[in-house]
């Protein structure tokens, strides 16, 4: 994607995603996203997956209170899936179109 000052992200979704024990959908494929910022504020650490599914101690690790973005230097626009140990773990999620 080029220059955000050309290419101005227009409006943004803002929600909050209870993650569980199984692969969970956090954010769906979206061609027309320019960014994406996923914020684990829960008490265990979550985990995810671009474009498959999500597996425990596999893929990007968010740590507590951790943040994880994608943005024009990695942008992804697919599926993102997420997992956490113990289920309902809250994952928040603004994704920039």
């Amino acid at each position: 994607m080029g220059d955000p000052l050309m290419w101005p992200i227009d409006s943004a979704t803002d929600t909050l995603v209870a993650v569980e024990i199984t692969s969970t959908l956090v954010l769906a494929a979206n061609p027309k996203r320019m960014d994406a910022v996923f914020v684990n504020d829960s008490n265990k650490p979550i985990y995810l997956a671009r474009g498959n599914a999500a597996v425990l101690n596999e893929g990007i690790l968010i740590p507590v209170n951790g943040r994880y973005e994608i943005n024009r230097n990695n942008l992804f626009l697919g599926a993102v899936y997420a997992i956490a140990e113990g289920g309902a773990k809250n994952l928040t999620v603004s994704e920039g179109i």
